[in-house]
């Protein structure tokens, strides 16, 4: 077997023909000069095979190895959005209404919104606010907004009849969410979050 570091040389090319020369050959001799690229090409791509073939093994090996790695991580998260629902509700995992009126507080009051963990109802983590602005949460009482940035401004505001959402008419109602890791963002109910208070 030939050592890695002493590769099998390619196959001879034949004597290149100066772009000048070219002009004074005819159409045969030109034909010719054709020919003789055309079998070194041939020759050089018959070398080249098994290589081809091992670098599409090669590749074949490593999308098999990420298809593996994408089960393991959709396992993870399918098990991580059952456990989710299977705590929906519970005193470890209520809804953010729940966990917003719990007495005593189910959070420390100076925790930043950014640093509770929270998920939809139905399993996937969300982060509080915009993604470009985490971890706010916007209250109205009709007419004004207010910004809440932790767990204890949050449970001031709520226990003060404030509501999440936008104010006005035509204002947003509910809690604005981003999926994590993501740029997705949306409004949800109070009862659709879920406060991770393990």
């Amino acid at each position: 077997m030939t050592e890695m570091n002493a590769p099998i040389p390619p196959p001879p090319l034949p004597a290149r023909v100066e772009p000048e020369a070219l002009r004074d050959l005819d159409a045969d001799a030109l034909e010719a000069e054709a020919a003789r690229l055309a079998v070194a090409e041939r020759a050089t791509r018959t070398a080249m095979a098994p290589y081809d073939r091992q670098l599409g093994e090669i590749r074949a090996r490593r999308e098999e190895i990420a298809t593996e790695r994408r089960r393991r991580e959709r396992a993870e998260r399918h098990a991580a959005r059952v456990s989710v629902r299977e705590l929906a509700g519970s005193a470890e995992m209520p809804s953010l209404a729940a966990a917003l009126q719990a007495e005593p507080s189910l959070l420390p009051e100076d925790r930043p919104l950014a640093a509770v963990r929270a998920y939809l109802a139905s399993g996937g983590e969300v982060g509080f606010g915009y993604p470009g602005r985490p971890g706010i949460l916007g209250f109205t009482d009709g007419r004004q907004l207010r910004s809440a940035a932790t767990w204890g401004e949050a449970r001031d505001l709520y226990a003060e009849g404030w509501e999440p959402g936008a104010p006005g008419a035509a204002g947003v109602r509910g809690v604005r969410v981003h999926l994590s890791g993501t740029r997705v963002e949306r409004v949800v109910g109070l009862d659709e979050v879920l406060v991770d208070a393990r």
